[in-house]
């Protein structure tokens, strides 16, 4: 009885050293592949079942999944690995990965739930690649590149024909703060939709004071013609200092709501990217990530190499950024904290904002590459 017992303690040590060998394993391939979990999935591990030893679980990277089985049979000789890893988009989504927003404004939730914490939005027109399906939710990486749950009855989900379609579209995009998309070219008709700034749509016409666009569903609908503009004009924007405040500066007073990234309601971050994607530049989800964008700006003698448009970074120690804001000239910055609102860094001001100025870390300065 002692040798059985002896013998079953040296199976399970072996066993749990495979197991814990096969879980560093699986982290090092996270940090290379998959590191940041808000934009890449790596959920991979090893499990003994049965008597076999399984690879499981699931990610969005094809190349990780080859490496990590690579590795795994070169650490492990003579040891079978069972494959039952699912590469994203899963089976059950198949050749169906393509989805448009039908709303102006599309939620994403951090589990497949309402009642879960809102990660982030998209915009109706930008295109969303899904991942897989659970409990009537989405799992979607949005234009940023950012995850996030996204319920079934938001999502118009297609293959490459509806891709093609609508990327071979010629689309203009909403330019307002908000509107109404109409029935008829009259304000007084039937509205279709709301709409906020950024949304994309298919251009059918254009007939007198209007443009006659059309939706990803296929709903036809009125904009007035002064709303508009070309999506490739739109895009080509050149990043503009003046008209990057002008645009922030209508803002004013929207309300902050963590996750948001419309004109709605946004977060720190969703206020920033809202800006500068209306204005030529598309920024990363978060402020962590915004602030890995751009050029460095000296902040000796501060501000003095400090430029209008400039993006003022914040947090509580210098490598953990929590906030993000734009500067706008003569000491003074717009940012969205509890709602969007015009502080200053000079002590003299009504509103001077001595939280923010001890808490500035960086500053950097978007520019676009031709």
């Amino acid at each position: 009885r002692l040798i059985r017992r002896q013998r079953q303690m040296c199976i399970r040590d072996r066993i749990n050293g495979v197991l814990k060998g096969a879980e560093e394993i699986s982290g090092n391939i996270r940090e290379k592949y998959c590191p940041d979990r808000r934009t890449s999935v790596w959920r991979v591990n090893a499990l003994y079942y049965n008597g076999s030893y399984v690879l499981s679980g699931e990610t969005d990277n094809k190349d990780a999944i080859e490496e990590f089985i690579d590795t795994i049979h070169k650490e492990f000789p003579g040891i079978e690995f069972s494959n039952e890893i699912k590469l994203l988009p899963d089976d059950a989504v198949g050749e169906f990965s393509f989805g448009l927003p039908m709303n102006s404004v599309a939620t994403l939730r951090r589990s497949p739930s309402v009642t879960e914490e809102i990660v982030t939005q998209t915009l109706m027109g930008l295109p969303i690649e899904i991942l897989k399906k659970e409990n009537e939710f989405f799992l979607v990486r949005t234009d940023d590149g950012y995850l996030g749950w996204l319920s079934d009855d938001r999502i118009i989900q297609g293959n490459d024909s509806l891709r093609k379609s609508w990327e071979e579209s010629p689309k203009v995009v909403f330019i307002d703060i908000e509107g109404t998309v109409y029935s008829t070219p009259s304000i007084n008709s039937q509205p279709i939709s709301d709409c906020v700034l950024g949304n994309r749509f298919k251009f059918v016409n254009k007939k007198g004071d209007w443009v006659k666009v059309g939706y990803a569903d296929g709903r036809i609908g009125y904009i007035p013609d002064r709303e508009m503009m070309d999506l490739e004009k739109y895009l080509s924007k050149p990043i503009d200092p003046e008209e990057v405040l002008k645009t922030a500066s209508k803002l004013i007073g929207r309300p902050y709501l963590w996750g948001a990234a419309s004109t709605k309601a946004m977060d720190c971050s969703g206020f920033t990217q809202t800006v500068f994607r209306n204005n030529g530049y598309l920024l990363p989800r978060d402020a962590s990530m915004q602030v890995n964008e751009g050029i460095e700006v000296d902040t000796t003698n501060f501000p003095i190499n400090l430029k209008p448009a400039d993006l003022l970074f914040f947090g509580p120690y210098p490598d953990k950024i929590t906030h993000v804001g734009i500067y706008m000239g003569d000491y003074q910055f717009i940012h969205c904290a509890g709602k969007v609102r015009i502080d200053s860094f000079d002590p003299k001001a009504k509103n001077y904002n001595e939280y923010r100025r001890k808490a500035l870390r960086r500053v950097k300065r978007i520019t676009k590459v031709d």
